[in-house]
């Protein structure tokens, strides 16, 4: 019955690129933590369980039609998805700073921060409309969308961005560096699908969301990237 009322683009994006994508996010992320479970092993792997964490949230609430129930879990899936950014930014910061200057108070700060600034989005009056009259896919207001990329772009993504340019030239190791190339190329790719995504639920129009639903695919080769670059270098 839930197959027969959801269109090619939904199934897509949930049973075949978020589902799966979130059994490989988690795997990786419990490779990561066997190899050490160090700061740094903590804060990668942190990023990979909480992307998991979202993909698993997004497969339940897709099958129900109950509301307030599904708007949310819709809410908690993208507040997950965001979150796991801000332990790649620590991650980075760590790497440029190290432990002793960037305490763990300092990395609560942040978080905590951040995770208040992302709460606001669901007090947000009429922000998430997912409903019968919605064919119960998730549609955004404009101050919703606008909000959600401000809060992200100026929090999480520029920031993280900037200090993964500032760990490449100061990297004087050939394969570091090229590593590290990879790492960046991993989060553009992250970035780009949230934020085709936000705009996805916020245009609610069939053709852009298959697009954004394909293109989504690119999330496969993020999470072996990310690992590739950095993941398997954290290690005793």
């Amino acid at each position: 019955m839930v197959l027969y009322q959801m269109d090619l683009s939904r199934f897509i994006t949930v049973y075949i690129v978020q589902l799966c994508m979130g059994i490989i996010y988690f795997i990786i992320g419990l490779m990561i933590l066997k190899r050490d479970t160090k700061r740094l092993n903590q804060l990668f792997a942190t990023f990979y369980l909480l992307s998991a964490s979202a993909t698993i949230i997004n497969v339940i609430y897709v099958s129900l039609f109950i509301n307030p129930v599904v708007k949310i879990l819709h809410f908690i899936t993208y507040f997950l998805f965001c979150f796991a950014i801000i332990y790649l930014l620590v991650f980075n910061l760590i790497i440029l700073k190290s432990e002793k200057i960037f305490t763990i108070k300092k990395h609560n700060i942040i978080a905590g921060t951040y995770a208040a600034l992302l709460f606001v989005l669901i007090l947000i009056p009429g922000g998430i409309i997912i409903d019968k009259s919605t064919d119960w896919k998730p549609v955004w207001s404009l101050p919703f969308l606008i909000y959600a990329l401000i809060v992200i772009s100026c929090c999480a993504i520029i920031p993280t961005t900037y200090f993964s340019i500032q760990i490449y030239r100061k990297l004087e190791d050939k394969t570091l560096k090229k590593r590290w190339a990879f790492y960046i190329l991993a989060t553009f790719g992250y970035f780009a699908i949230l934020y085709l995504s936000s705009i996805s639920n916020f245009l609610n129009d069939p053709t852009f969301r298959l697009i954004t639903s394909i293109a989504g695919l690119s999330l496969y080769g993020t999470a072996f990237l990310l690992y590739y670059g950095v993941g398997r270098q954290i290690k005793k």
